[in-house]
């Protein structure tokens, strides 16, 4: 059996969509019993509310953790972008009327949220979930206390909620 999970591994990363169906149909319920006995819970197993937030959103979060548990643990940084960090015009959202039209309702709905954001919760924010750096890295980068970041980031956080949801 375990040769045709890796096919079909290999088939979706390829992009074959009936491949990754077929995969989700076998795999799931085995890894779903797997997580519920690792947490001893379904609620924590299975932790997406859609009354909470957005699918995507919630996705993309624990994708995004996982890759930077899976960094630290190999003592790696996450990737930066080869321009070095000048302020938030790496966030700008002025882009031009063809490629705003190409962007997602759900990525509007987040830059509009972050633009109502004072400026150093935005830049934590940013800094944080778009270039993974931790809170101790944040308060060296930007000369500010440790308890300081992590308020910017908590407030901020707080104030997206209701925008996101």
């Amino acid at each position: 059996m375990e040769d045709i999970y890796a096919e079909l591994l290999q088939k979706t990363a390829q992009g074959d969509q009936l491949a990754f169906k077929k995969l989700y149909e076998e795999c799931s319920p085995k890894l779903m019993s797997l997580c519920i006995r690792l947490m001893r819970t379904e609620a924590l197993a299975d932790s997406f509310t859609p009354g909470k937030g957005r699918a995507m959103t919630w996705m993309s979060t624990v994708i995004r953790n996982k890759g930077l548990d899976k960094l630290r643990s190999l003592k790696t940084k996450a990737a930066e972008t080869e321009i070095q960090y000048e302020g938030l015009e790496f966030a700008s959202i002025d882009l031009e009327p063809d490629k705003l039209e190409n962007l997602s309702q759900d990525v509007k709905g987040l830059m509009a949220c972050l633009d109502k954001l004072k400026p150093n919760q935005r830049e934590c924010i940013l800094l944080s979930y778009y270039y993974g750096h931790t809170h101790q890295e944040l308060a060296d980068k930007l000369n500010r206390p440790l308890g300081t970041i992590k308020a910017w980031i908590r407030r901020g956080l707080e104030d997206l909620r209701p925008c996101l949801t």
